[in-house]
């Protein structure tokens, strides 16, 4: 069969992608909170010797989930309610949503899908699994381990007509990382700073960490999954309004409540928290099934659910800083931090994570530095994906435990 017009031109236009010194890509993220979709429309430039020059943000839309589409979804990461049916249905259906965001910020910017070199989709994480599983090989026992983000790409470059790249983070684990965070290979190009060190913290429904030393060359910086971010507060929110609220908006619920030392004392026993990085987790372990167990154990203790709330809130405050204490603080001097992602709209969990910090820390958002909070993780994919046209290794094996650099992602034309 011959390919048409549009597709020959396309795989050229990919194929001379390295000779062009201007480039506009769009990131497209959807979290572990499942609120829904972020496009970013990022324009890169590039040096003569093929290194990004500058990075400049240009537009950014969001399309939330319906309920509907939650519905569906969240019980894709509990092995109890998952069904092969629903997960096919599920990735084809995550297409048209990606779409959509595309289709928006198209309409938004201004900007024609004909200027748009590349479309780098993260999808939806459904399951993460870093640890590794003995497995059956074809020459005996071989260990494994794996990650899931659905949505189908296909769709995407259909209805777009832009070329997409997706599946990030399955090379950096076929070379033995976690795939996780990818994150902070960018963080260290938009927040590093010759004099202050910094940590930059994402909290969506994981929270982790980026630590970018005082002038550090990327070899220098290093990142984890902290824990829960706002994944826990989530549940319990839709739990005590029977759905009709989906988060604790600038966390007035937490607030009103009072944490529970003994409950907080009993979470914060957790095994991931003593890990040393790296290390990586999702919903599979701080999902459906853990709000359970905390809901059964703040009943005994007579809690209500804005005490349980501002628990949780804790929970991730806490964790957030404790981690900061024990693996990044005594390796480097932290003069900032700046916070992303939807934690950073609930004021009262950003009043707690500025009282454990140590007073000479500052606390700021992305939007400081002119990055909106939902628009950190769509543009680091963005830049992921041009470093894969350039062929550059995207992944920082200090950061995800890889034996070495790999190109992510793959391309559908």
């Amino acid at each position: 069969m011959k390919t048409s017009d549009t597709e020959n031109s396309l795989f050229d236009r990919m194929r001379s992608y390295g000779t062009r010194k201007d480039h506009v890509l769009i990131g497209v993220m959807s979290g572990t909170s499942f609120d829904g979709v972020d496009a970013v429309a990022v324009r890169i430039s590039t040096e003569s010797d093929g290194r990004i020059g500058q990075i400049h943000y240009l537009d950014h839309a969001s399309v939330p989930y319906s309920p509907e589409a939650k519905e569906i979804l969240l019980p894709l990461c509990s092995l109890r309610e998952a069904t092969i049916d629903t997960l096919v249905y599920a990735h084809f259906m995550l297409g048209e949503w990606y779409t959509q965001a595309v289709q928006d910020l198209l309409e938004t910017s201004c900007l024609g899908a004909d200027s748009i070199e590349a479309i780098c989709l993260h999808g939806q994480t459904v399951w993460h699994a870093p640890v590794i599983r003995q497995m059956p090989g074809p020459q005996g026992p071989v260990g494994v381990h794996g990650t899931l983000q659905i949505g189908c790409a296909a769709v995407v470059k259909e209805r777009t007509g832009i070329p997409v790249i997706y599946d990030f983070r399955a090379a950096d684990m076929a070379a033995g990382g976690e795939g996780a965070p990818l994150a902070p290979y960018v963080d260290s190009l938009l927040f590093g700073h010759p004099t202050r060190g910094r940590i930059v913290q994402n909290i969506g429904g994981i929270g982790n960490a980026t630590a970018i030393p005082a002038g550090a060359s990327q070899e220098r910086v290093f990142a984890f999954d902290t824990g829960p971010g706002n994944m826990i507060i989530d549940e319990l929110v839709r739990r005590m309004s029977r759905g009709s609220r989906q988060y604790d908006e600038d966390g007035a619920t937490a607030r009103s409540g009072e944490v529970s030392a003994p409950l907080l004392e009993v979470l914060l026993d957790d095994a991931f928290f003593s890990m040393s990085p790296p290390k990586s987790t999702g919903r599979e372990v701080y999902g459906a099934s853990y709000v359970d167990r905390l809901e059964s154990l703040g009943k005994k203790e007579g809690l209500s659910y804005e005490d349980m709330i501002a628990t949780a809130t804790a929970l991730t405050a806490e964790t957030i800083v404790r981690a900061y204490k024990d693996h990044i603080m005594p390796k480097m001097a932290v003069d900032d931090v700046i916070i992303g992602g939807g934690g950073a709209l609930n004021s009262t969990l950003l009043s707690m994570i500025q009282e454990r910090l140590p007073p000479a820390v500052s606390l700021e958002t992305t939007m400081h530095f002119g990055i909106p909070i939902f628009a950190r993780e769509p543009l680091a994919f963005a830049v992921l994906g041009h470093e894969a046209l350039m062929g550059h290794p995207g992944n920082l094996p200090a950061t995800t435990g890889a034996k070495k650099p790999v190109i992510l992602g793959s391309i559908t034309l």
